[in-house]
């Protein structure tokens, strides 16, 4: 059974709603070993992905934050994203992008605020959420680290001074 244009635009902004941000690729010119290597990829990085018709994406993102893409709208576009990484499928681009001469990045979209290839590019090297707890987690533990440092100094200093005195008293 085949959606209509409204369903699948209903559906589509659905998915949207609860997602910061998104890319735009150029699928024109991609070899269906190409397409579905970028698909495989995707999928391994949790992302969601799909070939829409513009009219889809155009109808699910007006009268959002993310209406600001419109003028992306041209072609054939890829819609790639994932919901609890933002920066996911920029990296999945930029790392198959590398290899993949084909690829070509139409923008993305953060917030509300369009994105060039560029701006793709620093998203793609913004650090996922698990990189973000390590460095919240080690911002947390460097206090407690350098306490412990400052209360083991005391004994520590004591012990370098026997340990002089006894060289000293043997010599």
């Amino acid at each position: 059974m085949q959606m209509s244009k409204q369903e699948e635009s209903s559906k589509l902004r659905e998915r949207l709603s609860g997602v910061s941000s998104f890319i735009l690729i150029d699928f024109v010119g991609m070899s269906v070993a190409d397409a579905t290597e970028l698909r495989n990829k995707f999928r391994e990085a949790g992302c969601h992905y799909r070939v829409y018709k513009n009219s889809t994406i155009r109808y699910a993102i007006a009268e959002t934050a993310n209406a600001t893409a419109s003028p992306l709208l041209k072609g054939m576009t890829g819609l790639a994203f994932n919901a609890e990484d933002p920066g996911a499928a920029a990296r999945v681009v930029r790392d198959l992008g590398k290899e993949m001469k084909s690829l070509r990045v139409k923008g993305g979209v953060i917030e509300g605020t369009v994105l060039d290839g560029p701006g793709v590019e620093r998203l793609a090297d913004m650090p996922g959420p698990r990189e973000l707890k390590s460095i919240f987690l080690s911002l947390l533990n460097t206090p407690a680290t350098q306490m412990v440092r400052v209360l083991n100094a005391g004994p520590q200093s004591f012990l370098y001074l026997l340990n002089a005195k006894k060289d000293k008293d043997a010599a």
